[in-house]
């Protein structure tokens, strides 16, 4: 009934006022699988929003669970993140009034890089191509060494004819040679394996894999950031994420493996607690630099002499200086890795927006000024509607981000038996067991 419901009505006055129903467009869901949350969004392609001229997205179904990792500090098994997986997913079909079978998710994990690399073939005939544009595509993918790496995005960045000037688009000029500058950017290919497999078993299809730090740069990023440059900081609890644009494209994107969860550990062995309380302890109370008063007074329990958690308190001053260190240093890592692939000065980007469940934390914003040494602002999705705003903060910009592209994506087909994935969703093709992928993944998280 509720997807009969969500049918669009038109009334034909030249039939005698008859009511014509249409099929709804076909739902289409994203997936953000991180250490510390799953979230399922489920939306519609919606003609009356996508001649808005922001183009808002309106959110049908929002499935949300919390990690069983987050709560023990321990990584969590391949079962239980299916689970979550499962849960999530149930929960977003059911808000929406119809089935998902089919997901367009991200991957977080430790392992994604990016390179510039450079392809360049012949031109078979007189004029370019898009199967030339095809052929050079891929004479970069092959120019990038990839051992135990799958392909996650090809972003061509500019193409050459004959050595002339960039152009941005070749097809339809006459030449002899085709070259392309590219940004490409991969995964472990265990990694990814582990994460097909473990949102198969949750009952899901994946469509297609998309680098987390890239689909909160989808969300969270105006037009005119990416053209004139901007870099995304997506604090997670896993993974930082970066994501770097310069004249509306992608030029570099990559993990570095330090995340929130390294923020509770550090305050957990300060407070002398356990890993849950620690992480309680930092979402109520936490705060870098000068963002809190540090003579305040907390609840925060700590270990006592028989192994159970006891009343205490401790000074909100404690807790700054402990995060404070920590999150200064993961932002000074993010500005050497841009550093390390020639994005500094001219060259670098000239903001950064910051996303993910770290951002939440008062005073990131004035402590990553300091850090990247440029000006900052916090990031949340834009142009979302559909369920409370006051929910919609920068841990959301992934999914969102997913989400945008999937509905920026062609029209989907009907949920059906004969789905055949494309040549972009086979990139990551099996190679090991699931136990072992999955061992690979929670080793390296």
């Amino acid at each position: 009934m509720a997807a009969v419901a969500q049918q669009i009505e038109e009334r034909n006055e030249d039939e005698g006022d008859v009511l014509v129903l249409r099929e709804p467009a076909p739902l289409a869901a994203a997936l953000d699988v991180g250490v510390s949350k799953t979230v399922c969004l489920a939306a519609r392609r919606d003609p009356v929003l996508d001649l808005h001229p922001e183009r808002p997205l309106r959110v049908l179904g929002v499935g949300h669970q919390t990690a069983p990792a987050i709560a023990s500090g321990k990584p969590a098994d391949f079962d239980a993140c299916a689970r979550a997986i499962a849960v999530a997913i149930a929960e977003a079909s059911a808000m929406a009034g119809a089935p998902i079978k089919r997901v367009v998710a991200s991957y977080a994990g430790p392992g994604v890089a990016s390179q510039i690399v450079r392809g360049a073939a012949r031109v078979k005939g007189p004029v370019i191509t898009p199967r030339d544009v095809d052929h050079v595509i891929h004479a970069a993918m092959q120019a990038a060494p990839t051992p135990q790496l799958s392909f996650l995005h090809v972003e061509p960045l500019r193409y050459f004819i004959d050595d002339g000037e960039a152009i941005p688009d070749p097809c339809g000029h006459p030449g002899k040679m085709l070259a392309v500058e590219a940004c490409v950017v991969t995964a472990p290919t265990d990694a990814l394996n582990a994460l097909k497999s473990c949102i198969r078993q949750a009952g899901a299809e994946v469509e297609e894999l998309i680098a987390a730090p890239k689909a909160a740069a989808l969300a969270a990023l105006t037009p005119e950031e990416r053209e004139q440059g901007a870099l995304v900081v997506d604090i997670g609890a896993g993974a930082v994420g970066l994501a770097a644009y310069a004249d509306d494209m992608l030029v570099h994107c990559e993990t570095i493996p330090v995340g929130g969860v390294r923020l509770t550990r550090d305050l957990a062995n300060k407070l002398q607690t356990t890993f849950a309380a620690a992480e309680r302890v930092k979402l109520h109370f936490g705060a870098v630099a000068n963002a809190c008063d540090p003579r305040e007074a907390v609840a925060a329990p700590k270990l006592g002499m028989d192994g159970r958690l006891e009343a205490a308190t401790t000074l909100r001053g404690v807790i700054a200086d402990t995060l404070t260190p920590r999150l200064y240093e993961m932002l000074l890592m993010a500005r050497e890795r841009l550093v390390r692939a020639g994005l500094s000065g001219d060259a670098g980007p000239r903001r950064a927006v910051l996303v993910g469940g770290g951002a939440q934390i008062p005073g990131v914003r004035e402590l990553a000024v300091e850090a990247l040494g440029m000006p900052v602002r916090l990031g949340r999705p834009f142009d979302l509607c559909g369920f409370d705003h006051g929910d919609v903060g920068p841990a959301y910009a992934a999914s969102a981000g997913l989400l945008r592209h999937r509905l920026d994506a062609p029209e989907l087909e009907g949920d059906d038996e004969g789905f055949q994935p494309t040549l972009a969703h086979l990139a990551a093709g099996a190679r090991n067991a699931v136990h072992a992928m999955w061992t690979w993944l929670r080793d390296n998280f």
